[in-house]
């Protein structure tokens, strides 16, 4: 839940300061000077701890038109190779945005307007990205699991619950 949380909190100052701005700019000819770079740091946050949520909650959209018409085993085989290959390219993107925060960390970069440092939201970027493999990672246990044994596939996913405390 706290990372529907944070992602929320991200998602509310961006609505808000988008909203202030639109009203200084029309209205008192006054914009936001820092706008852009406050959004651009919420939304990093939004995706990365968004996607991670969404991963581990097997919430993701999903067109299985055709995949539902396979037999079981090779929906199975099908899920298995789709998901390591997505474990290999998120293991990539985790490593490099690591490197990157450590980086921004030791260069010690800042946004351009408040002049904020920038490794904070590359670490925050960072550490979704590995609650998304993390995600991924579970789905490839289960998936193996489907696939080397098929009378304990997993059952099609019911309807969707709400989030509660």
């Amino acid at each position: 839940m706290w990372l529907a949380r944070v992602a929320a909190c991200a998602l509310a100052v961006i609505a808000a300061v988008t909203f202030g701005d639109v009203v200084g700019r029309y209205f008192f000819h006054a914009p936001f000077a820092f706008t852009v770079e406050l959004t651009q740091m919420a939304m990093a946050v939004v995706v990365y701890f968004g996607v991670g949520l969404v991963t581990h909650e097997d919430a993701h959209i999903s067109a299985d038109v055709v995949t539902l018409r396979l037999p079981p085993r090779l929906r199975a085989l099908f899920a298995l190779v789709t998901n390591l290959v997505a474990l290999a390219f998120l293991a990539v993107v985790v490593w490099r945005l690591w490197l990157q925060a450590e980086f921004l960390f030791a260069k010690g970069d800042t946004t351009m307007v408040w002049t904020l440092p920038l490794w904070p939201i590359a670490f925050a970027v960072a550490a979704g990205s590995v609650l998304f493999l993390t995600g991924v990672f579970l789905h490839l246990v289960g998936a193996w699991a489907a696939f080397s044994n098929p009378q304990r596939a997993p059952a099609p996913p019911a309807a969707p619950q709400p989030y509660r405390e």
